[in-house]
């Protein structure tokens, strides 16, 4: 893949899926709202991206900063690309690029990449779609007709990098088909959507699974020892990306902002 260069040496360029693979991917995809890959990555891959987690949580230097969030001393690593080639190269990785591209098109953008490494007692668990609900209906309309695909504006491919194969070991929940309600989560302790309440994402390292932002979802609590890895990475459509990174980073004079409102000043977000 000459289009294909990759930085770090340690992460492999990958392949495509088989065409009747990808189909099938794509299907359970919009169907549900998450589809699981079984062994895309190699152990090396899963070592290289493990070890450079560790040494950014284990850096005095970034604790305390955006770079590291969540409870007690944090357990979501952000802004990854600026730490670690790894991180750089799994951006291309097949067959993630293609999923992506599949997705949400070719020209398919970078959104959003981060390490979730989390211990017992530490989890995103409560229930929510990512940011908002993008399409949502009034009461008196109880669901988006499943005869179409609901559209995707950006997603999230997650990456195993530990087994995540029991209960205790917190592994991400679904509500399968959820993206179609038009609705936040309708419940916290056993949502429920046309009928079927929340499955688990089991897998082994190395997995990867596709995750329709719009589907309700979680990360069960961990009760395990065993430490949770989650790598992943957020595409965009490109309209999106243009419409919302882009256009917004058109600067403003200072003249003018010393004289703006706050009014004026929220909406330009600075």
């Amino acid at each position: 893949m000459e289009d294909c260069v990759l930085i770090s040496k340690r992460i492999l360029p990958g392949e495509r899926l088989a065409d009747n693979v990808m189909e099938d991917t794509l299907e359970k995809f919009h169907r549900d709202g998450f589809a699981l890959i079984p062994g895309v990555l190699t152990r090396d891959e899963i070592d290289a991206l493990r070890e450079a987690t560790d040494r950014c949580f284990n850096d005095p230097v970034l604790a305390g900063t955006d770079y590291v969030s969540g409870r007690g001393d944090g357990f979501v690593l952000r802004h990854t690309l600026e730490l670690d080639a790894v991180f750089v190269d799994m951006l291309i990785r097949e067959p993630i690029l293609s999923l992506a591209e599949a997705v949400v098109g070719e020209d398919c953008k970078f959104c959003g990449q981060n390490v979730i490494r989390n211990a017992r007692g530490q989890a995103i668990d409560l229930w929510h779609v990512d940011d908002r609900v993008e399409f949502p209906l009034p009461d008196d309309v109880p669901r988006h007709d499943s005869r179409i695909r609901m559209p995707v504006q950006w997603f999230t491919i997650q990456m195993a990098l530990t087994d995540i194969d029991t209960i205790e070991d917190g592994p991400t929940q679904f509500v399968p088909g959820s993206q179609y309600s038009g609705r936040d989560p309708n419940n916290q302790e056993n949502p429920e959507f046309d009928g079927r309440g929340p499955v688990s994402a089991f897998c082994k390292a190395g997995d990867v699974y596709l995750q329709n932002n719009q589907c309700w979802h979680r990360g069960a609590p961990v009760t395990s020892d065993r430490m949770r890895y989650v790598f992943q990475s957020q595409y965009a459509a490109f309209w999106a990306y243009r419409r919302f990174s882009t256009y917004n980073h058109v600067p403003v004079p200072p003249t003018v902002l010393s004289r703006a409102s706050e009014r004026l000043r929220g909406v330009l977000g600075v």
